[in-house]
């Protein structure tokens, strides 16, 4: 469980640098990611569930480094 360790540590980080460039919306999906990595790491969950909370936590680091370094506006 050492990687949801570093996956809520990680996440915590990331809110807690970018959270003047967030909105309310992806301050909120960042704390239910963190808050739904803690559940699974106290719970124990099954393999499945792990691998979804991880990739879910991939898909919000990948946002937080869309909306801080404005990729998009490069890419279009």
């Amino acid at each position: 469980m050492q990687s949801c360790e570093n996956s809520i540590a990680a996440l915590r980080r990331a809110r807690d640098c970018f959270s003047g460039q967030l909105d309310s919306g992806a301050l909120a999906e960042l704390d239910e990611a963190i808050k739904n990595l803690e559940m699974a790491l106290d719970r124990r969950h099954n393999a499945e569930e792990v691998e979804r909370l991880k990739l879910r936590t991939l898909q919000a680091l990948a946002a937080l480094v869309s909306i801080a370094t404005n990729v998009r506006d490069w890419l279009g």
